[in-house]
């Protein structure tokens, strides 16, 4: 009985350790990556499929668009710390943001001075924006804040690149 006993105990401790072991392997294996290069321009309106963490994490432009179609488009945002998207309102877009890294505070409201809901976002948040609501998504930390976002209908021209907030401010005002 002494020997069944201390067989299991060995055998016991013998599985343990391997899944102890193979939660550490687990642990340690290196996480997949988006650093393959990717081709920045506007692939739309064919059909396309891509990596969009990928392709927002890599974007150092203000903005450029990746897909534009008939009746949507997708976007890529590297906004710097300090700026901000610019505040606006599409009176017939709905607006849909996606974080994927860094953070800042989206302001939404029925004016511009009436800016009366505020959230913090951060990495993996998402943003909707109603059509005809005033917003913004400042960026009010130290490292750029990587986006990307999707307009229906479209909001850009076809083949959109703001190199800098200061381009897309003034292509706005146009």
């Amino acid at each position: 009985m002494k020997k069944t006993i201390l067989i299991l105990a060995i055998v016991s401790l013998l599985v343990l350790t391997a899944c102890n072991q193979q939660t550490t392997n687990q642990s340690t294996e290196e996480a997949p990556t988006t650093s393959a290069p990717v081709e920045f321009r506007d692939f739309g309106p064919e059909p396309f499929v891509l990596d969009i963490e990928a392709y927002t994490l890599q974007n150092e432009k203000y903005r450029q668009s990746i897909w534009t179609g008939t009746y949507m488009q997708m976007t890529v945002m590297n906004i710097l710390p300090g700026e901000d998207i610019g505040l606006e309102m599409h009176p017939d877009i709905d607006q849909f943001i996606r974080v994927e890294a860094g953070s800042g505070i989206v302001r939404m409201g029925d004016s511009e001075d009436n800016l009366n809901f505020e959230k913090r976002v951060e990495d993996d948040f998402a943003v909707f924006v109603p059509a005809g609501k005033w917003h913004n998504l400042v960026n009010d930390s130290d490292k750029p804040l990587k986006i990307y976002s999707i307009y229906a209908p479209v909001e850009h021209p076809h083949g959109t690149v703001h190199a800098t907030q200061e381009e897309g401010f003034e292509a706005h005002d146009h």
